[in-house]
C-alpha cells in the first residue's frame, strides 16, 4: 500500500469544528492534538498504528487513510457486511453495492449500515467492515483486518477501477481525553489462509468456552406461534427417535410483548421452567431467544417507561425495525440507563437462573448502539453492550444474532454469521429493493462460506438453520441439500426447525446421517459466479464438494480418479466433465486408484467416515466403527481383483462385487438389507 493522505475532522472544547488533510505520516501536529503513524513489521506481515494524543478534550467526526493500490491482478475482493445478517460475499470489478431503494428503506435500513455509510452507487467500488480480501491468482490475497475497534468501526473502501483503497474510522461522536490508538490495521500479502492465521494470531484471541453442536430451534416451522404442547412434542419427538442433539431451543413468541421478558404469555401455563426442567431431563441443554435491547409497541416499556428509549434527532423513539408479526414498529433501549441495566439483570437472572437455562440468543442486537452517544461512537456503544451482556450472563452460554461481528469476538460463543433463510430460494421482493439483510437461502450460503474462517477463532459459527422438510416451505430437494451441505461442512452450530415426528424414513435418516459431526479439515475454497469448488478432507480421507448458487447449470471438469457421490451412491469416474444443476449441489468422495480403500458408503453425510481406521492382513480385514453414528450403515471397500476376503471382522457375512478392474466388498454394520452400490 501507497499511503497518500489522511483526513481528520473534529470539534474541540469549545464546540468549534475543524478539519485536517495531510500528506504528511511522520507526525502531525496542532495546538489540539498531535497524531503518530506507527510501523510494526511482523515477519512477513505489517502493523499500521494511528495514535492521538489530544492537547484538549476533542469530539472525532471522522477520520479516514486514503491509499494507493493496485488491483490489476486482483480476482475478486472479500466485502464482511455490517452485522450477522448483512450480506457477505466476494465482488469484481463490475459489481457496485447500492442502499437500499426509497419505497423499502424507511422499514430496513436500520438493519443494515445504510444510517451509517454513504452508498456510493459506483462500478467497482464495494465496501468491507473489519477486514477484507483482495484474492490473488494461485490462492494467494492481500489482506487487511482490524486489531481495535475499541474506538469504532474499520471500513475498508474499495476503488477497484481508480486503484485505491480508503480505510475509514467510524469515530463520529467518539470523545477523545487521553492518548488513544485510533486505527490498529494488519495487513498481510501471503496464501490466503496464512493471512487468516497471521491475523488471528496477532488478535491474540481467547479459547471459546464451548464446543460445536447440533441443535433445534422453533422459529422456522412455527414462528410466533408456539405453545407449551407444541415444544415438549417436538422435545418428545427426539427422544422417541433416540437422536442426541445437545441444544433445544425456544424461540420468538413464548412472551407477553417484546420488551416484556418476565412475562411468559398464556400459551405456556405452566411457565418455563417446567419445560427447561423436561429438557434437561433428555440430557439436553436449554435455550431461550430474547432480543434485550428492542421492545415492540404493546410492550410494557412503550406505555410505563418511555424514558428507557432511545429518541432520534426528533425526539422520537428509535425505529430499529418494522416485524408484521409483533406490533410493527420496533425501537431500541438505551443500554447506558441505569434503569434499562438494572430490568436486564433481572432478566437475566430469572431466565438463567430462576427457569434455569442454559442458552440465550440476543437478537436484534444492532438497534442500541445506531445511534452515538455520551461522548462513543457505535463501535463503541457496541462494544459497551457485549460486555455488559456478557457480564449478565456469566458462565451461561450467548448465541448473538443481528450483531456487528467485531464486538461478538470474546463475548459470545456462537454467533449467527448470515441473514435468517427464507422458505423458498431468496425473497425476491427483498432483493429488488437491494435490502443486504433480507432473509434468504442464496445470501446464507453466501454468508457461510465467505465468513468460515471465523468459526474457532471469533466464535463458533451459526448459519442459521438446515431445512429438510417438504412441507411449508418451496425449497427444492436439490436446493435445501446445497443448505445442508454448507451447513454442515462450514457451521458449527447445526440447527434444524423441522417438527421431526413428520419425516418419512428416507428424510429422517438423512437427518440422521449428520450425526455425528466430522471436523472439516484444511478446506480449499475457489468460487466464479456463484459457483463454489471446495476440496477439504475428513480424517484422511478426500472430498469434493461443488454449491452452485448460480440460475443455470455449471460444469466441471473431473481429475483421472475414480469418485463416489454421496447422494446417488453412485461410483463416478474422473477425467470427464460433470454437470451441477442450478441451485444445488455435490459432494464426492476421492476414492483414487489405488488398490485398496474405502469405496462410499450411506451411513453417514460424507460418505466413508463411519470407518475410523481399516486394518488389512493376509485375508483378513478389520473395522474400526466410528463411535457415535445413528443409523445401520453399508460400507464399500475397494480391493484388488484377485485379492481374496476370507473375514471382515471375524466374519464371513460381506457380500462381493467383482468390477472390471477391482472388487468391491460390501460391508453392513447392522440389518440394513435394502441399498446396493450402482455400477460406475
Amino acid at each position: 500500500m501507497d499511503f497518500q493522505y489522511f483526513f481528520i475532522k473534529y470539534t474541540d472544547a469549545n464546540g468549534q469544528h475543524h478539519e485536517f488533510t495531510s500528506s504528511d505520516f511522520s507526525l502531525f501536529e496542532n495546538q489540539h492534538f498531535q497524531l503518530e503513524f506507527l510501523l510494526e513489521e511482523m515477519n512477513h506481515d505489517r502493523r499500521y498504528k494511528v495514535a492521538i494524543q489530544p492537547k484538549t478534550s476533542l469530539t472525532l467526526l471522522d477520520f479516514f487513510i486514503e491509499t494507493k493500490l493496485d488491483y490489476a491482478a486482483s480476482k475478486q475482493v472479500l466485502c464482511n457486511g455490517f452485522q450477522s445478517w448483512t450480506e457477505t460475499k466476494l465482488y469484481t470489478k463490475e459489481d457496485k453495492l447500492q442502499a437500499q431503494r426509497w419505497g423499502i428503506r424507511a422499514i430496513g435500513e436500520a438493519y443494515g449500515d445504510g444510517l451509517i455509510y454513504t452508498y456510493k452507487n459506483k462500478k467497482g467500488v464495494v465496501h468491507s467492515w473489519t477486514y477484507t480480501s483482495i484474492k490473488l491468482a494461485k490462492k494467494r490475497a492481500v489482506f487487511l483486518g482490524s486489531l481495535d475497534e475499541k474506538k469504532g468501526y474499520t471500513i475498508f473502501e474499495h476503488h477497484q477501477i481508480e486503484n485505491k483503497l480508503k480505510i475509514k474510522k467510524d469515530v463520529f461522536g467518539s470523545k477523545i481525553e487521553q492518548a488513544t490508538i485510533l486505527l490498529d490495521i494488519f495487513h498481510s500479502e501471503n496464501y490466503e489462509q496464512f493471512c487468516y492465521q497471521n491475523y488471528f494470531e496477532a488478535q491474540a484471541l481467547q479459547p471459546i468456552h464451548a464446543k460445536p453442536a447440533i441443535g433445534w430451534t422453533s422459529w422456522y416451522y412455527y414462528y410466533t406461534g408456539i405453545t407449551e404442547k407444541i415444544i415438549e412434542d417436538n422435545l418428545h419427538a427426539f427422544k422417541q427417535q433416540q437422536i442426541p442433539i445437545e441444544i433445544f431451543q425456544i424461540d420468538d413468541g413464548w412472551q407477553q410483548a417484546v420488551g416484556d421478558w418476565l412475562h411468559v404469555n398464556k400459551k405456556f401455563p405452566n411457565g418455563l421452567k417446567a419445560i427447561s426442567d423436561k429438557i434437561h431431563a433428555q440430557n439436553i441443554k436449554a435455550g431461550l431467544w430474547l432480543a434485550p435491547l428492542a421492545c415492540e409497541q404493546n410492550s410494557f416499556i412503550v406505555k410505563e417507561k418511555p424514558h428507557w428509549i432511545l429518541k432520534n434527532e426528533k425526539g422520537k423513539f428509535l425505529k430499529i425495525g418494522f416485524n408484521p408479526l409483533w406490533s410493527y414498529w420496533f425501537y431500541a433501549l438505551d443500554i447506558y440507563n441505569e434503569e434499562v441495566r438494572s430490568y436486564l439483570k433481572s432478566v437475566f437472572l430469572t431466565i438463567l437462573h430462576e427457569w434455569n437455562f442454559d442458552l440465550v440468543k440476543l437478537d436484534f442486537l444492532y438497534g442500541t448502539a445506531l445511534l452515538p452517544r455520551n461522548g462513543k461512537s457505535r463501535g463503541e456503544i457496541m462494544i459497551d453492550t457485549m460486555q455488559f451482556l456478557r457480564t449478565c450472563v456469566g458462565d451461561k452460554m450467548i448465541l448473538g444474532c443481528g450483531v456487528p461481528l467485531s464486538a461478538a469476538i470474546g463475548t459470545t460463543e456462537y454467533c449467527r454469521i448470515g441473514p435468517d433463510i427464507h422458505l423458498s430460494w431468496d425473497f425476491s421482493i427483498l432483493k429488488w429493493a437491494r435490502a443486504r439483510e433480507r432473509p434468504s437461502v442464496l445470501n446464507a450460503i453466501h454468508n457461510t462460506i465467505s465468513r468460515r474462517q471465523l468459526s474457532g477463532k471469533w466464535f463458533w459459527n451459526d448459519p442459521d438453520v438446515l431445512l429438510l422438510r417438504k412441507n411449508k416451505n418451496t425449497l427444492s430437494k436439490a436446493e435445501k441439500y446445497a443448505l445442508l451441505l454448507s451447513n454442515v461442512l462450514f457451521g458449527h452450530l447445526i440447527f434444524t426447525s423441522d417438527n421431526i415426528a413428520e419425516y418419512d424414513a428416507e428424510t429422517l435418516r438423512l437427518f440422521q446421517s449428520i450425526f455425528p459431526l466430522m471436523t472439516i479439515e484444511n478446506p480449499q475454497v475457489s468460487e466464479h459466479h456463484g459457483f463454489y469448488t471446495i476440496h477439504f478432507h475428513i480424517k484422511e480421507r478426500y472430498y469434493t464438494a461443488f454449491i452452485n448458487t448460480d440460475n443455470k447449470t455449471r460444469m466441471y471438469k473431473l481429475p483421472n480418479s475414480l469418485f463416489f457421490d454421496n447422494v446417488t451412491q453412485e461410483l463416478v469416474n474422473g477425467n470427464k466433465r460433470i454437470e451441477v444443476p442450478k441451485h444445488s449441489a455435490r459432494c464426492l468422495l476421492n476414492v483414487g486408484h489405488t488398490p485398496f480403500g474405502i469405496a462410499g458408503s450411506n451411513g453417514h453425510f460424507f460418505s466413508g467416515t463411519e470407518i475410523e481406521n481399516i486394518y488389512i492382513s493376509g485375508n483378513t480385514i478389520e473395522l474400526e466403527w466410528t463411535k457415535g453414528m445413528l443409523s445401520d450403515a453399508v460400507v464399500y471397500i475397494k480391493v484388488p481383483l484377485d485379492y481374496d476376503v476370507v473375514t471382515i471382522n471375524n466374519s464371513g457375512n460381506f457380500k462381493r462385487i467383482n468390477k472390471s478392474d477391482f472388487s468391491i466388498i460390501e460391508v453392513r454394520s447392522g440389518n440394513n438389507q435394502n441399498i446396493e452400490l450402482e455400477n460406475a
